[in-house]
């Protein structure tokens, strides 16, 4: 049986990279062989960098790898998640066997790490200790069905829990199944993650009726005298983030009414959170209705009568829900609007995605042939539009058929932004990636810039970013961590203040502090405190870190 070796990346990945980004790379490792062809590659794979420069890489195999010491084994089209320490060295990986992929991940202020994904059957969930899970999808009882799933890991790679997740159909659709009269599946697919205090946050996008411990999310359906068909219906949902219970509805968009006529659709949903705020952005067509957090409902029309679609922009701070809408008028009710990805940095919220025809945040923007990569950037606190960027790209050369533009990542540092996707061509029952893309957008500017690998996934915690890419030829993947420019914090975007007193560090102001060593273990806490000591601790360097600000140091026998 042939085992495929950790290595360092080729050297074109290197050049490449370079070439466009000015920050400084600290490391890259590549797997080799992950699977036979590029179709089974994971080409949104979830990316992160935790509070200690950790990073981590998502992907798929069907093959056997060797990831540092840990040797996977696939079943179907399995994937992986992997633990990289700030050096880039191996700190663990583990498989998650079986039907799976891989769709969002993130991390806590402890570095615990949480994955969400899908599944169809039964998937074995790896562990560092060995603990495996084995977890069960419901395509066995149910034809084409999707559940999802979330797993938490510790620092270390020890599985803690599991979660899966199913949609059922409505029971009076049910009842049309035996005589033909439905068409679709109920299916759940997550796609972000995020932490904020105890909880842990996922947005998705799901077709049936679902049900969670005491959460209720109705589904939509379209009647044709009789003859029904799903709506999409999204929403974001909280759980605790140890067990992974307690589940709450945090957000439900669904089409106005069960069983009416009409196109009305969620297309797109995302979220996001700073500091304890969350924020979320869906976009829709005809009508639809904002089920909120405090029990009360919103009504959103985008008239089909006007070709009409757009977007939803939302927070919740403290309990208070401010929401915007943005629209655009369309010529073809196919046209579609994507949310693919939300970050906060200062005072913006930044949003990425694809879209055709006009943008709906910026109505003098539109799309080149099929569609455009976008981001654009919102005040936080009230939404106005501080600026918009666009790829611009002709994908197609005028064919607008057969070429689309899809997204991939995106990252900010400093108010600049860095878009990822591809190009795809779906041509005469084959699709071929033609282009791999990334920009560079800052204040309605954009910079192309050439990359010889696709970007599959993007991520950056103060000053470390982290690129994972796939080589579709060999199948291999690269995951690369660089130092960004324009920070002067160990992985904040600013250092952590403090004055210093022997091995006591004192702040201007109360702050909750985590101190962790660069293997970015948890060593300990202090809430709300003017000062914390590292006195205690063995000989060696820190970091320590309020969520937002770092600050490494050295302890010293004075």
């Amino acid at each position: 049986m042939r085992r495929t070796l950790l290595i360092a990346a080729c050297s074109l990945f290197l050049a490449g990279t370079q070439a466009f980004a000015a920050d400084q790379q600290k490391w890259s490792k590549s797997v080799e062989n992950t699977v036979s062809k590029w179709e089974e590659l994971n080409l949104q794979a979830p990316t992160a960098v935790d509070n200690a420069g950790n990073t981590y890489a998502t992907g798929a195999f069907t093959q056997p790898i060797v990831i540092g010491s840990a040797v996977l084994d696939p079943i179907a089209n399995s994937a992986y998640l992997a633990k990289y320490d700030a050096e880039g060295n191996v700190a663990w990986a583990v498989g998650l066997r079986g039907a799976a992929t891989i769709t969002a991940i993130t991390t806590d202020e402890q570095n615990n790490v949480y994955v969400a994904g899908t599944l169809a059957d039964a998937v074995e969930v790896g562990s560092t200790d060995g603990k495996t899970q084995t977890i069960n999808g419901k395509a066995g009882e149910v034809e084409n069905q999707v559940s999802s799933f979330i797993a938490a890991y510790s620092a270390e790679g020890a599985l803690k829990a599991t979660k899966v997740i199913w949609t059922e159909t409505d029971a009076t659709v049910a009842e049309a199944i035996p005589n033909g009269s439905y068409e679709g599946s109920p299916n759940i697919q997550i796609n972000h993650l995020a932490v904020a205090g105890n909880k842990l946050y996922a947005s998705a996008l799901y077709t049936g009726d679902l049900t969670m411990d005491d959460m209720k999310w109705e589904g939509s359906y379209l009647d044709l005298f009789g003859y029904y068909m799903d709506y999409v219906s999204g929403g974001i949902f909280s759980v605790d983030k140890t067990t992974l219970s307690q589940t709450t509805s945090i957000a439900n968009i669904v089409t106005t009414g069960l069983f009416t006529m009409g196109t009305s659709a969620v297309k797109s949903i995302s979220l996001t959170t700073g500091g304890n705020d969350i924020y979320m952005c869906f976009s829709a067509s005809g009508n639809v209705t904002y089920n909120k957090a405090d029990q009360t409902s919103e009504d959103f029309v985008f008239p089909e009568s006007e070709e009409a679609s757009g977007y939803v922009v939302s927070s919740i701070k403290e309990g208070r829900i401010n929401s915007k809408t943005f629209t655009t008028t369309i010529t073809k009710s196919t046209a579609f609007g994507s949310v693919n990805d939300m970050k906060i940095e200062e005072e913006n919220l930044y949003i990425a995605g694809c879209f055709q025809e006009a943008l709906a945040f910026d109505n003098t923007l539109t799309a080149k042939d099929a569609c455009d990569l976008y981001t654009v950037a919102l005040n936080k606190n009230n939404f106005e539009l501080q600026w918009a960027a666009q790829s611009n790209l002709n994908e197609g050369n005028g064919d607008a058929q057969h070429f689309y533009e899809n997204f991939t990542a995106m990252t900010v540092n400093n108010g600049e932004v860095s878009l990822y996707g591809y190009v795809i061509q779906n041509q005469d029952n084959k699709k071929t990636i033609t282009k791999s893309l990334a920009y560079t957008c800052s204040n309605s500017t954009t910079t192309s810039n050439d990359v010889p690998l696709l970007v599959t996934g993007a991520a950056t915690n103060g000053t470390t970013k982290a690129l994972l890419s796939a080589n579709i030829t060999d199948f291999s993947t690269t995951l690369a961590a660089y130092t960004v420019s324009g920070g002067d914090g160990i992985n904040g975007v600013k250092a952590l203040s403090a004055q210093r007193v022997g091995n006591t560090f004192y702040f201007a102001e109360p702050n909750d502090i985590t101190v962790y060593d660069l293997q970015g273990r948890m060593l300990k806490q202090a809430n709300h405190a003017t000062s914390v000591s590292i006195d205690d601790l063995n000989q060696g360097i820190y970091i320590l870190s309020n969520g937002k600000s770092t600050m490494k140091a050295q302890k010293t026998n004075f």
